[in-house]
């Protein structure tokens, strides 16, 4: 017999000190935290903040919990007893007595755990009055079918059409409503007929895939597509019951670990044939390629002895006096029907080597690169580079179509550690590889380090590196396999390329991860934010020029006044395709508002860089990692890679619409990408967003829009007078927009009109304060000057006296009026959050020091500085090491004066803010020697969260990117843990 139980209905419990004190409640569900004050609603959910304000509300309107719940809340969080609470209430509802004139608030959740409110006036009372302005958001949208969506970045919330009703004695009678656009960011309600002697009720509501697995971890790393359509697979899995076809290679597994190959019907409703591939050892795939006959390439590492390979491969065995476990790279040849290899073939030496990425020419010659630690790597003869440059070095080789021949076959790399994450091939046969560098420092040395070559967008490593930081590189090799060109594409902290396509014309398109506020932009495009992005990039054909670069516009990358107050969230490119008509579209994943679940994502781009469409999401409500992307002509989008999300991913009718084991591969194809509309869709040109400048220029994601946008909510915004500036604008705006659009040459007029104001809003945005200082003296200069030639009648002198006077009160005036503004909004109320919770699950399990075999051992001779200290911390075996944390709960909350989140997780408890990470309970790391109290700046140089973030996804990718830098501080004393899993 089983029971189902409900599901627990929303609360609010009330602040009795464990947020700001404006809050008067506070309420979570499904990832999202609501702070109400009196005339406020915050919403912070997993991928945006949006401020909700009651224009010209009641300030001391007073907040009731209502219809009080049995729970009891209790929070005993940290060692401080001050900061526990016990006992404290939860209500099913909240309601706001006179927020306006006989008009009460009614905050409540639905069944299914979603946030509803509702107006209720009172007979008599005006509901005209009642106008809501919205705080962080790119722009709002009226759709035809009456909802309100509210733009951020890519992602959208959904309030719906209000139901609006009364209570009669003949029962419940709708009224016609409907939201009405006031402005850029304010809206209201337009009703129909009501009866005014009765109580009236406005309520707005906020509101082809397939799984790969079987009951173990399996993982999907590479795509490709077929000539006709069909979609190949590959990956590892632990699955004794993996999907496998009779009539395949392989279909019992091997080892604890095995690679696997599918291929998948275009209707994604079969498999056409699936195989394992491995030995006895572990094996995994992590690229694939596919010729127009439909001849699989793979490539992936093991450490099997008993690989599978075939007579006559330009490696049959692994390498002579090669230690066991030691792994090696594989480039695999399956026919069309998947039933017998074409070739199979080890490529390493006696050191680690892995294959990460595969491509192959029209001949079916494959081009293979990865990372090598083996000074034995087999290089031919005549290469740019023939022996190992540092601990580990990328590889690029080239085998003949039957695998019987190594074509050539090189090193990449410097004094650091370098690898070839991806690679492409033109139809001339030259390489194109893509992957990570980094410096033999501290301090970075730049002769005789990675390989460049003159001329190109960056020949050098950025000025002021700290050592250690990973680079990320582009290198062109000729069809004889010599460099044509090398370049670095990066700034000061950590950069990665993961993901290279390649045009007819030889420009290359690249895309990664970048944590450096200096990686190099293009023209147009906002810079780096300095916290872990996704990029996109593309290249010349000499690799001279940066035709465009810019980072990937995920939902991460909050907007509107609240962004610089939330600590950033990281999100990574993994792959870059492009369809026949040259749009790009970049795939990866991204951690949700600093939230411990992962997302995977797709954007389109045109085939210029701009125009990015919204984020598509693929995932349920678990991690899911996008890890590989290929794309059609038509623009039909493939994404691989895993989930741990139960529900919410596969359709139906599908090979596996049901969730299997632990981890499961996905594929899911995606259509319907298309180009950003030009207008609003109901609130004017370009919604909330920069009204005249999207007439003119088409788009409100256009560079030049974003400029401006930029220009409104970091610099007008600020102040009163930049506010009144705003509304003004947007209340004559709309007609001005709507004939703008009317006209090409109307047009063409307002786009060389609006140039000088784009020129000088960019410049504000670059030095606000420089600009504050040429505004201020133009704008005096004018008053004055107007003042002058108003005392026509008065003599030279008296003219310039007045001259001098008007333009030091102006300036004077000027001044006093920002300072003061700037001081009244730094008093006004900031998003709150909480710190203490309402969670009663147990602790999670601890583990201590003496379950983790370490060392640590301190290196004086390596400290840079008197306050910096380096320790090793070498982890040489911890079997259960939980790369992912198991259990982790996360909050925002408000610390030490910024907005962020507290996390609890099995590795440890902290708080994570736009500073860093500050360790309240070390657990796990307290074997690292990482202290409570202790605040994480940086790992593998970028910031907390995209240094986690990234090194899981790079581990999952790369076996031998094994070393977690972590820098943190203590008190004032820099430190540093190199950690090293094995």
């Amino acid at each position: 017999m089983s029971a189902t139980l409900p599901a627990l209905p929303f609360s609010f419990e009330p602040n009795l000190g464990q947020t700001d004190p404006r809050v008067k409640f506070l309420a979570r569900s499904r990832g999202m935290t609501l702070f109400l004050t009196s005339t406020d609603a915050v919403l912070l959910t997993t991928r945006c903040a949006v401020r909700m304000r009651l224009v010209g509300a009641n300030p001391d309107s007073a907040a009731q919990g209502i219809d009080p719940l049995p729970g009891r809340n209790h929070s005993l969080i940290g060692r401080d007893s001050s900061r526990w609470r016990t006992n404290s209430p939860t209500y099913a509802r909240v309601r706001s007595r006179d927020v306006y004139p006989g008009i009460d608030l009614l905050y409540y959740g639905t069944q299914d755990r979603r946030l509803e409110y509702d107006f209720v006036v009172a007979p008599g009372a005006d509901p005209s009055v009642i106008r809501l302005t919205f705080e962080g958001v790119d722009r709002l949208q009226l759709r035809d079918g009456g909802d309100l969506v509210l733009h951020v970045g890519g992602t959208q919330l959904q309030f719906g059409k209000p139901l609006v009703y009364q209570t009669l004695a003949d029962g419940r009678r709708r009224i016609a409503g409907a939201w009405t656009l006031e402005d850029g960011s304010t809206v209201g309600f337009r009703l129909g007929s009501y009866d005014p002697t009765a109580e009236l009720v406005i309520d707005p509501t906020v509101s082809l895939a397939t799984y790969v697995g079987g009951g173990g971890v399996d993982q999907v790393f590479g795509i490709a597509l077929g000539s006709d359509g069909s979609i190949f697979l590959t990956g590892n899995t632990t699955s004794v019951d993996f999907p496998m076809k009779l009539g395949s290679f392989e279909t019992v597994i091997n080892g604890g670990i095995d690679a696997f190959v599918m291929k998948l019907n275009s209707a994604l409703t079969a498999s056409v044939y699936s195989t394992f591939l491995g030995g006895s050892g572990d094996d995994a795939g992590r690229a694939i390629a596919v010729d127009v006959v439909g001849n699989a390439y793979v490539t992936g590492f093991t450490n099997s002895t008993n690989f599978p390979t075939t007579s006559g491969a330009a490696q049959e065995t692994r390498p002579a006096g090669e230690p066991a476990g030691i792994t090696d790279a594989f480039v695999v040849k399956l026919n069309p029907q998947g039933s017998a290899l074409v070739y199979g073939t080890y490529l390493g030496g006696t050191s680690s080597d892995v294959g990460l990425g595969i491509a192959i020419d029209a001949a079916g010659s494959a081009y293979v690169t990865g990372g090598t630690f083996s000074t034995d790597f087999p290089v031919t003869a005549g290469m740019s580079q023939m022996v190992l440059g540092g601990g580990r070095d990328a590889f690029v080789a080239k085998l003949n179509g039957t695998g019987t021949a190594r074509l050539y076959s090189t090193f990449l790399g410097g004094a650091g550690n370098d690898v070839g994450n991806a690679i492409a091939v033109d139809t001339a046969g030259a390489a194109f590889v893509t992957g990570s560098t980094t410096c033999a420092g501290p301090p970075c040395s730049i002769a005789g380090d990675f390989p460049t070559t003159g001329g190109v967008v960056q020949p050098i490593r950025p000025t002021g590196q700290a050592g250690g930081v990973t680079d990320a590189f582009v290198t062109r090799l000729t069809p004889a396999g010599v460099i044509s060109y090398s370049t670095f594409l990066a700034g000061t902290s950590a950069d990665e390329g993961l993901g290279i396509a390649v045009d007819a014309l030889g420009n290359a398109f690249v895309t990664g991860g970048s944590a450096s506020a200096d990686f190099p932009v293009t023209t147009g495009f906002a810079a780096f934010t300095g916290a872990l992005q996704a990029f996109v990039a593309e290249l010349n054909p000499t690799a001279t020029t940066l035709v465009f670069s810019r980072s990937v516009p995920t939902s991460a990358q909050l907007t509107g006044q609240l962004r610089d107050a939330l600590p950033a969230t990281p999100g990574i490119g993994l792959g870059i395709g492009r369809d026949g008509t040259g749009h790009l579209y970049v795939a990866g994943s991204e951690i949700r508002g600093g939230a411990p679940q992962t997302d995977a994502f797709v954007i389109q781009f045109s085939a210029a860089g701009t125009a990015p469409s919204a984020e598509f999401f693929v995932g349920g409500p678990g991690d899911d990692f996008a890890l590989a992307l290929a794309v059609d002509d038509a623009g039909n989008v493939f994404l691989a890679g895993q989930t741990t999300s139960t529900t919410g991913l596969a359709t139906a009718n599908t090979l596996q619409p049901t969730f299997a084991g632990v981890v499961d591969g996905f594929v899911a194809k995606i259509t319907g990408f298309n180009p950003p509309a030009s207008g609003g869709g109901g609130g004017g040109a370009g919604g909330g967003g920069c009204l005249i400048a999207t007439a003119a220029f088409g788009s409100p994601l256009a560079r030049e829009v974003s400029v401006l946008r930029a220009f409104r909510d970091h610099i007008l915004v600020q102040n009163a007078a930049g506010r009144a500036l705003v509304r003004a604008y947007y209340r004559v705006s709309p007609p001005i927009a709507r004939a703008i659009e009317e006209s090409e040459t109307r047009k063409a007029v307002v786009r060389v009109a609006l140039r000088p104001l784009i020129v000088g809003a960019a410049f504000a945005l670059w030095s606000p304060r420089l600009a504050f200082v040429v505004l201020a003296v133009a704008w005096s200069t004018l008053v004055a000057l107007i003042v002058m030639f108003a005392l026509a009648h008065r003599d030279v002198a008296a003219r310039l006296r007045a001259f001098a006077v008007t333009l030091l009160v102006v300036l004077i005036l000027t001044a006093a009026v920002t300072v003061l503004t700037a001081h009244r909004d730094s008093e006004a109320p900031t998003a709150p959050g909480g710190t203490d919770g309402a969670w009663t699950a147990p602790k999670v399990g601890r583990r201590g020091a003496t379950d983790v075999q370490h060392m640590v051992r301190r290196q004086s001779d390596r400290i840079e500085s008197p306050r910096v200290e380096y320790y090793d911390a070498d982890i040489t075996r911890y079997v259960d090491w939980p790369l992912t944390p198991r259990t982790v709960r996360v909050r925002p909350t408000f610390y030490s004066g910024n907005l962020g989140y507290e996390i609890e997780s099995d590795l440890a408890d902290g708080v994570l803010t736009s500073d860093g990470f500050t360790v309240t309970e070390p657990k796990v790391t307290a074997a690292l020697g990482i202290n409570a109290g202790d605040r994480i700046l940086s790992i593998n140089g970028s910031p907390p969260a995209g240094g986690a973030f990234a090194s899981l996804v790079l581990m999952l990718r790369d076996p031998d990117r094994n070393t977690v830098n972590i820098k943190l501080d203590r008190r004032g004393i820099r430190m540093e843990r190199v950690i090293v899993v094995r």
